[in-house]
């Protein structure tokens, strides 16, 4: 690992996922934009459930559960929440009990990834269509019922989306830049989507820690410009105090943002995302979900058509893939 990221070693982390990622051609894009080197990042291949980028989060979290002594993790989400199943899976590989904490009503016939939920074994809490701060008060509800019964429970935060969450993709970033030099691929931009911020805030300080060898684009799927780049210079903050260097520049000196492609925000199609899942599905095989990475890819190939990038160009994949089979029913 380059010297400006030797401080990732210092913070505890579990081997959950399989790593490196693939990183690969997308050769039928590449043709129909007639833009050669458009490649593809595969974090919905790490090997744990359904995959996606909340594994590499979940490396250090579950990795300071264990350093505390824990044995119960409680996550919480939407009803169809990727980050929930994902936990469930990690936390089946680590041997941790899960319990889950949903803002909706429990489905007559479980879909996606409510399905999946009960396969892990996770322990699911339907508390109906309540807000996010009901939710969470129910979650610590929850952990104080936990502690009672002699349990030690570990909560996790933010949609993961957290200073130690994020240092999963300051990690990617040698991992990535490992893959570009065995491929001998210089000058990469990578588009990278943005809700509350966790994967892109990592990247985004990982790439400056290591010298900036990538442009990195960050397309958000539901806040605004302002509110995405406060969320990404908190969470580079809060990563940048855990790894023991000075805080970074602000995000908007280190990557470019953009928020034309969220439409209305987290969990609302637009028409051209709706379309891109079934463009990537069945012009290269590869299955999006219909509302996150569909609106990053849409960026991406929108500033390729428009000729603002040049050199390669790496879309990557977050996963979610689990969320999509609810999507359709």
């Amino acid at each position: 690992m380059m010297e400006g990221l030797d401080c990732l070693r210092s913070v505890g982390r579990l081997d959950i996922g399989l790593f490196p990622t693939p990183l690969h051609r997308l050769r039928r894009l590449e043709q129909d934009l007639q833009f050669p080197g458009i490649y593809i990042k595969r974090d919905d291949l790490n090997g744990i459930g359904p995959g996606g980028n909340k594994i590499r989060s979940l490396e250090y979290l579950l990795a300071e559960a264990r350093e505390q002594n824990c044995d119960l993790v409680f996550v919480s989400g939407p009803l169809q929440s990727n980050l929930c199943t994902l936990t469930a899976a990690a936390c089946a590989k680590t041997g941790l009990d899960c319990e889950i904490v949903v803002n909706g009503d429990r489905p007559q016939t479980p879909t996606g990834n409510l399905l999946l939920n009960e396969l892990l074994g996770a322990g699911v809490h339907y508390l109906g269509p309540v807000s996010q701060s009901q939710r969470a008060d129910a979650v610590q509800a929850l952990c104080d019922d936990a502690r009672r019964r002699g349990r030690r429970p570990y909560v996790i935060q933010n949609g993961a989306s957290t200073g130690r969450g994020a240092l999963g993709y300051v990690n990617a970033v040698p991992e990535l830049m490992g893959q570009c030099a065995a491929m001998g691929l210089e000058g990469m931009t990578i588009y990278v989507p943005a809700g509350n911020g966790g994967v892109a805030s990592g990247l985004v300080l990982g790439n400056y820690l290591a010298g900036s060898p990538f442009r990195i684009v960050v397309v958000s799927v539901e806040y605004d410009y302002r509110d995405t780049c406060a969320h990404l210079n908190k969470i580079m903050g809060e990563s940048a105090k855990l790894l023991g260097v000075a805080p970074p520049p602000d995000a908007e000196a280190l990557c470019r943002v953009t928020e034309e492609f969220r439409g209305a925000g987290w969990g609302c199609n637009t028409p051209d995302s709706e379309q891109e899942v079934l463009r990537l599905a069945r012009m290269e095989g590869i299955l999006s979900e219909n509302i996150y990475n569909s609106k990053v890819l849409v960026g991406m190939e929108t500033e390729i058509r428009r000729g603002g990038v040049s050199g390669n160009v790496c879309f990557l994949h977050t996963g979610g893939i689990g969320s999509l089979y609810a999507q359709y029913s």
